[in-house]
Formats: structure tokens, sequence, C-alpha cells
């Protein structure tokens, strides 16, 4: 197999201790491993520094928060420039299990559409509830979109087709780096054969009388701004390629509204930031716009 041509990308933000569990079980499966890490505190980094030289891997720190996208772009040039052939990108938060990288190379190996594809994702299980993290497709079988964490990548997509979109900071980077490789011939495909255990969100249960009638993702006012914003501007730029899925996620963004209100903290503020987000996106105000 190809493992010694494989990088691992973990980009980091204030981790807690579990980051080192999380850190020593993707060494073993890659030849490298770059954490980049994006102003997380002295101590969080302390902790980082020291763990490198346990761990083996290499740390950059970037000082600030660069967000997610630049962040990536950052830990994935860094494989560009030692000549790796693969990169596989992980939250912080991600606990790859053993043979990962292995099984999702095979099953890149025998895909009939290897040729084309772009980005190779396991299956998620949500480790706070412990179920499936539902999967959207496409017509053909294979993903629309798919989350960053646990993809598997060949690093020429990123010589050839430019890197992530950097001034969205954070929120829907995944999302667009996907339709932008759909649009032109790419295939997002899943590894059945792989899982990843993923914390996308802090949910609560909406129940009346023991029955559960929703569950809220609880993000904070920034995070549901970037949401919103980023959302505006792929709608803009894909909306005539891909109709339907953005009809799927404005529905979304108003569930999302509906939940807020009837069940979270902050509830005014988060819908004002929503709000500021739309706008935003209309407007093309991008970058790093409002603090997390």
């Amino acid at each position: 197999m190809e493992k010694k041509s494989v990088c691992a990308v973990v980009v980091t933000y204030h981790p807690d201790d579990g980051v080192l569990d999380n850190l020593g079980a993707i060494r073993p499966q890659v030849q490298g491993l770059v954490v980049v890490d994006n102003g997380s505190s002295e101590e969080k980094r302390n902790r980082l520094r020291l763990a490198a030289g346990e761990v083996e891997f290499t740390l950059i720190e970037n000082g600030n928060n660069l967000g997610i996208a630049a962040a990536l772009n950052i830990g994935v040039k860094w494989a560009q420039s030692e000549r790796y052939r693969w990169v596989a990108l992980f939250d912080q938060d991600s606990l790859a299990p053993p043979a990962l990288i292995d099984t999702m190379l095979r099953a890149y190996e025998s895909s009939p559409r290897r040729d084309r594809i772009g980005l190779l994702v396991p299956r998620y299980i949500d480790s706070r509830r412990g179920i499936p993290i539902s999967a959207i497709y496409a017509k053909d079988g294979s993903l629309q979109v798919a989350m960053t964490s646990g993809s598997l990548m060949p690093i020429s997509v990123f010589s050839h087709e430019g890197c992530f979109e950097d001034s969205f900071f954070i929120g829907g980077v995944d999302y667009e780096y996907c339709l932008r490789l759909r649009s032109i011939g790419y295939s997002i495909e899943e590894c059945t054969d792989a899982v990843l255990m993923h914390a996308p969100a802090d949910f609560t249960e909406c129940k009346v009388n023991g029955a559960r009638l929703f569950s809220t993702s609880n993000y904070s006012a920034g995070r549901r701004y970037y949401r919103e914003r980023n959302t505006v501007w792929m709608i803009k730029k894909y909306w005539r390629r891909y109709p339907a899925f953005f009809a799927g996620m404005l529905s979304h963004s108003v569930k999302d509204g509906v939940k807020i209100l009837l069940a979270e903290t902050g509830k005014r503020r988060k819908v004002y930031y929503m709000a500021l987000g739309v706008r935003d996106g209309l407007l093309g105000r991008m970058g790093k716009t409002v603090e997390l």
C-alpha cells in the first residue's frame, strides 16, 4: 500500500488533553504528521511542543486564529513541500481507529472511479451520541459534499485545483471545496469499510413527555454568522449547478433558526448574527469579520 506517502494534517485551536490521544492514534498510520495550531493559549502550545517530540510530528504555530481554511492550506502546503503523495485531514477531536488510512487506500485502489476521485471519506459516527452522521449523496451514488475531517486526498488535486477558500475563515470550507471539485469532474467518494468517530456539535435533545422532538447544535453566534454568510457565498457561485442541494441548505437554515428560538440560549444574539451573515454574504464581505 501507499502508507509511506501519506501526510496527516491536524488543525488545533485550544485543544483539550484528548488531542494527544488522537494524534497518537493517527501517527502510526502515516509517514508524516503536521499539526497547525491556530492561536491556542501558551499553555496549550507548550503541551503541543512537548508532544511534538514524543509523538513525532511537525508543529506549525500560527500565533493567532487564521481560520480553518487558512490553517488547512498551511498544512497542505507543508506536505507538498515535503513531496507527499496524499494528505489526510483531521479535526483535533477526531479519533482515528487502527488501519483507517490503509482501509481507505484499499478502497481507493479498488474503486472503478479512482481516476476521478478528488476526495475519499469514511463513514462518520457521532462520538457524543453514538449514532451515524447522515451523508449527502448525489444521484450517481457518490457524495454530493463531505466533511473535511477524516478525508483522504491525492495531493495533486491541490496542485491542480488550488487550496481551500481561506476567505471563508470557518464554516462551509469543506462543502465549498467539494462543490468546486464536483463542478470540474471530480468525484467525492465514501469508504463504507472505514469508520471515524467525530464530534460535530454539542447537541441538545428537546423532548416533551419523554418523546424526542428534535435536536439542536448550540453553535455560538459567531459560528452561526459564518455558516450563513458562507452559505450565501456558495449559493451565489454554485446555485445554477446545484439548485436542489441549496434548496435543502436554505430549508436547513430556516429550521435552525426555529430551533434556536425554541430551545437555545442567547437566541436573540444568534438570530441577529445569522441575519448579519446573510447580509455580508450578499455584499461579498468575506474573511474574518466577527470574533468566535
